[in-house]
């Protein structure tokens, strides 16, 4: 608790903070912190002296900086707890038998940790039991998108340049990308990270969704959701997802 927020604090005088810090000539010199709390007007009128426009612009500064730390401080501790959680999710991923546990858990980890409302997978083997776009709901089972071919040349050629790019790509993706992987749904994403699933060839790409246009807006850091891809591309790669 701040020492102006104590009852004991508004309680003492004038005259005993005097005779304390009398008592105490290195209480600053200890407490060098609480300098940036004092405000010592000068007698100057009604002008301001430099001296105190200068206290007032570096305790401000020092106010912006230090909020800045707690935010810093704070998103650390988020980026360490979603660490985990991922690193808890490829230990599962790695250990899957099927291609269906291994969905199920990604879906499910997706929307949980990474505040999706949508996760989409489309898988570019012609030989996949599943032939259409699928979407993995809050369930964990999988819906029929728009019945979009799988093994169509074209749908693949609509991801050329995410597998250009080599890494997760957040935004708006185009109309065309948007119909392939959503289908009637596509009015519902205001952003989405589409992460290209690739080893020794294409095989597919997941894209988590929002409604918020703020959650996956282009710049958001993509390093967690990069090596979430690569160990997932490779796991498809053993579990038999031919690539293209």
């Amino acid at each position: 608790m701040q020492l102006e927020e104590t009852t004991e604090v508004a309680a003492i005088d004038a005259g005993a903070v005097m005779q304390y810090l009398t008592c105490n000539p290195d209480f600053f010199d200890a407490n060098p912190d609480f300098l940036t709390r004092l405000r010592v007007p000068h007698g100057t009128g009604s002008a301001v002296s430099l001296v105190e426009k200068q206290v007032s612009v570096l305790r401000s500064k020092c106010n912006r900086l230090e909020a800045s730390l707690h935010d810093l401080i704070g998103v650390a501790r988020d980026n360490e707890e979603l660490h985990n959680r991922l690193h808890g999710l490829i230990q599962d991923v790695i250990s899957a038998d099927d291609l269906e546990s291994v969905l199920d858990m990604t879906g499910k980890s997706l929307l949980e940790n990474f505040n999706a409302t949508d996760v989409r997978l489309l898988i570019f083997d012609s030989t996949a039991k599943r032939r259409k776009a699928t979407r993995l709901s809050a369930d964990n089972s999988y819906l029929a998108a728009a019945g979009r071919k799988l093994a169509d040349a074209g749908t693949v050629r609509l991801f050329d340049a995410v597998f250009e790019q080599a890494e997760t790509v957040c935004g708006m993706p185009d109309a065309a990308q948007l119909a392939a992987l959503a289908g009637d749904d596509s009015p519902e994403v205001a952003s989405a990270a589409l992460i290209p699933l690739s080893h020794k060839g294409k095989l597919g790409v997941l894209m988590l969704a929002s409604r918020d246009e703020s959650r996956f807006s282009s710049g958001k850091g993509v390093m967690f959701l990069n090596q979430l891809g690569e160990v997932l591309s490779r796991r498809l790669h053993v579990l038999g997802v031919k690539s293209q």
